[in-house]
């Protein structure tokens, strides 16, 4: 043993063990003063047998420039009076730090840190506590106190993460009451083990949890150990969550004004305490509170229910710009327990196409209704025209096997003047529009009968070699008698007007005024399709003019515009006649396409 320590320690015999390490220290230090920083707060527990970790704090930006400047470090035992070194077994200094990996109870006391620089010197003193552990029990004397929330997940962390960052390598073992934690659905480890996770936490997760430490460092293993006390806080919160907007597309008008709500609900118990407040962001910048500016956001309004609280903040937009479509307006709000974000984006409304949609459909409405009422009054000319200019899409009658275009049939009675006035039109005014003007052949039974033949065989035989039948009549000549025993005696005239086997064109020659006087199968016919009514006299020259340019017998529709009839009548009749097309029938066109 050197001399000095050997004065040292006969001296504290008669001094003291505190004289003489303040005698040590001083001359240790020499006549520096050193910046006391005073005994710390915080106590470092341990056991005997386990490790025990002190740190010097006095190393950071707070006491002075240590990344700059260069310094040392001493420790010293203040108990004994002497410096701290590796010598001993089981003591380890690295870093900032000192170590004790087998403690003993005569290590506890006070050791003193104290940091050299070139130009000053600063201590601190720390304690260690070295507690006996109780036989049979799988805690600490020592706790530290944490708490987790009830019906959330939460955490508890192991308080060994110093000895971690000094370590070679680790392993963590956790205990609940002495009883071994596995990874399960109540409990997961993180963080390499320094962090357990407890699922939806309960009252029954309240207890002691003690996390152990095997480490490794410098070649020898070691042992650390922490209690934790457990208490569960039963008023809660949780991540807030954003209900409104939600990734919404707004479409507004230019120059409009604009009112969206941020409502931002936080599940929870604890609403008195809670900090969670919703902003408004336009394209990642704070929207002002300024009450003058265009686009603000008013103050937040704050509701507490049973099961959590809401908080609800307006962004106001006087006047939406141009500028402003397109842009991303968020709704941002935070806790401690996780963030939560709503946008909705602005873009122009559609074009207002109802009163341009309506005056369409309206003018389209009127069109339609006018094209019916001029197709209903002009359908007969349209009819016409359209035959005369296009011939080739109506079969030619050539080869139906058909010998006359119509059979002419009138009551005939003596002494009855409108049947003379029937007869002279069957046989005059008849054969001169329709055979001379429009080329129609007709069968007259009065004219082109021949003497000698039986009516009712000429009859039957004759409507076979015809396309029409024309069957003119007057209330005289059918609403008498006389005229339902000439229809009855016309068998053949009888069974088409019945069974419909050709088709009937009825010439009212006079006004009926009484239909229900006329045979029943000319009313039922006459009720069906109509009559084509002589003895009215309305004209439809308006039209003539634009029909004569697109009819070529213009002359025959002039003649008839002089005569009693009207030409309307005259095409009325025309257009219920056989078309005289000029496409080739079916089976012709089909025999030429074999050759």
């Amino acid at each position: 043993m050197s001399a000095r320590p050997f004065v040292l320690l006969s001296l504290a015999w008669t001094v003291g063990v505190s004289a003489v390490g303040e005698l040590v220290l001083n001359e240790t230090v020499g006549q520096e003063v050193c910046k006391d920083y005073e005994e710390t707060f915080d106590r470092v527990f341990t056991v005997p047998k386990e490790a025990a970790y002190l740190n010097c704090s006095l190393v950071n930006q707070y006491v002075f420039d240590f990344l700059n400047t260069p310094y040392n470090i001493t420790w010293y035992d203040l108990r004994r009076g002497l410096v701290v070194t590796e010598e001993e077994e089981g003591r380890l200094i690295r870093g900032t730090s000192l170590l004790f990996l087998n403690s003993t109870m005569e290590h506890q006391g006070s050791y003193l840190c104290v940091v050299r620089t070139p130009e000053s010197c600063y201590k601190q003193a720390t304690v260690v506590v070295v507690d006996k552990a109780e036989v049979g029990e799988c805690g600490r004397p020592r706790t530290a106190l944490q708490r987790l929330q009830e019906a959330v997940n939460d955490n508890l962390v192991c308080p060994l993460s110093e000895y971690a960052s000094a370590a070679d390598r680790f392993s963590i073992q956790w205990y609940k009451d002495c009883e071994l934690l596995q990874n399960s659905r109540r409990f997961m480890f993180m963080k390499d083990k320094l962090v357990l996770l407890v699922r939806n936490v309960s009252r029954d997760d309240a207890g002691f949890y003690t996390c152990r430490m095997t480490f490794v460092l410098a070649g020898v293993i070691s042992e650390v150990a922490e209690t934790i006390e457990c208490e569960i806080n039963g008023d809660w919160l949780s991540r807030p969550q954003v209900i409104e907007p939600a990734k919404e597309h707004i479409k507004v008008a230019l120059g409009s004004q604009l009112k969206k709500l941020c409502r931002v609900f936080v599940p929870g118990q604890n609403t008195e305490t809670h900090s969670t407040k919703p902003f408004w962001f336009m394209n990642g910048s704070s929207v002002p509170e300024n009450p003058s500016d265009r686009i603000q956001q008013t103050p937040i309004i704050v509701r507490s229910v049973s099961n959590g609280v809401w908080s609800e903040r307006s962004l106001l937009v006087s006047k939406v710009l141009e500028d402003d479509f397109n842009k991303s307006f968020t709704c941002w709000t935070e806790n401690h327990y996780g963030m939560s974000i709503g946008y909705f984006t602005l873009h122009p409304t559609d074009p207002d196409l109802r009163l341009p949609v309506g005056l369409f459909l309206a003018m389209t409405a009127l069109l339609f209704i006018m094209g019916v009422l001029l197709y209903r009054e002009l359908k007969v000319e349209l009819v016409l025209a359209f035959r005369t200019v296009f011939p080739f899409f109506y079969e030619s009658t050539d080869g139906d096997g058909k010998l006359y275009d119509a059979y002419v049939v009138y009551p005939r009675f003596q002494w009855d003047t409108s049947s003379e006035r029937v007869e002279i039109f069957a046989l005059k005014t008849l054969p001169q529009v329709l055979e001379e003007h429009y080329g129609y052949r007709l069968f007259i039974l009065s004219r082109d009968g021949l003497p000698g033949q039986a009516v009712a065989n000429v009859v039957e035989h004759t409507m076979r070699c015809c396309r029409r039948l024309l069957l003119l009549y007057t209330t005289a000549s059918l609403c008498r008698p006389e005229g339902m025993v000439w229809l009855e005696q016309q068998m053949g005239l009888h069974r088409v007007l019945v069974d419909g086997s050709l088709t009937v064109i009825l010439l009212e020659m006079e006004e009926v005024k009484d239909p229900s006087g006329l045979p029943e199968s000319v009313r039922l016919l006459r009720e069906k399709q109509g009559a084509l009514q002589a003895w009215k006299r309305k004209s439809m020259r308006r039209w003539t003019c634009w029909f004569r340019k697109t009819e070529e017998v213009s002359e025959a529709e002039l003649a008839l515009t002089s005569s009693p009839l009207p030409a309307r009548f005259w095409r009325k009749v025309r257009y219920n006649m056989p078309v005289r097309g000029k496409a080739k029938p079916h089976s012709r066109r089909n025999m030429l396409l074999a050759l």
